[in-house]
């Protein structure tokens, strides 16, 4: 596969993470050590993870499965336009749960499958493959909720659509911190429309 890096120039704007497999928020960090795994920790590393309401047409739930949701990512950009709809001074990336706070992309749940997003420098660059859009859920709100914001807008459910951000898993593993510069390539589709009847 062939890729096409991006013009952008991004950056990470913070690094969050949870400490323990229960709860949804996340909390901020320094830095964060990527593995394979994903970040050592948290409630979404890991190899596998078991089928949920995702994968209900392919599995029974509880089923093992290869985990592609290692870490979650949103944007200050998108964020912004997610507190404008909702007429919210600011949200805040931790009550959604987000590893990765990234800013200088501000169409970062645009990004398609399979891009590439490289972060720091060498020697302690990491990779990180996308997945696929993450869709927006409930649980956002209920943590703005809880502390304390007052929603005078859209829901987010409705407010986030197509700006909630992106999820994947670790290619490379590394070492992230805020400040990192941010690099993405994206992927060049072959053309097959010739090769298969319509």
């Amino acid at each position: 596969m062939e890729f096409k890096e991006l013009s952008v120039k991004g950056e990470v704007a913070a690094v969050l993470r949870t400490f323990g497999k229960k709860g949804f928020a996340t909390q901020r960090v320094e830095k964060a050590g990527l593995t394979l795994a994903g970040i050592p920790g948290d409630r979404h590393s890991g190899f596998h993870k078991l089928a949920g309401a995702r994968e209900k047409k392919l599995y029974k739930k509880g089923a093992p499965i290869t985990n592609l949701r290692q870490w979650s990512a949103v944007s200050v950009e998108e964020l912004e336009l997610i507190a404008k709809a909702m007429d919210v001074t600011t949200i805040r990336p931790e009550h959604l749960g987000a590893n990765f706070l990234f800013k200088g992309i501000p169409e970062l749940t645009s990004l398609p499958p399979l891009t590439r997003i490289r972060i720091g420098k060498a020697p302690y660059q990491a990779t990180i493959v996308v997945y696929e859009e993450n869709l927006p859920c409930k649980h956002p709100q209920e943590e703005m909720e809880k502390a304390g914001v007052v929603i005078k807008g859209k829901p987010f459910t409705k407010a986030a659509a197509g700006k909630r951000g992106l999820v994947g898993w670790v290619e490379h593993g590394g070492r992230v911190k805020t400040g990192d510069p941010v690099q993405v390539f994206v992927p060049i589709f072959p053309d097959f429309s010739n090769g298969f009847e319509k």
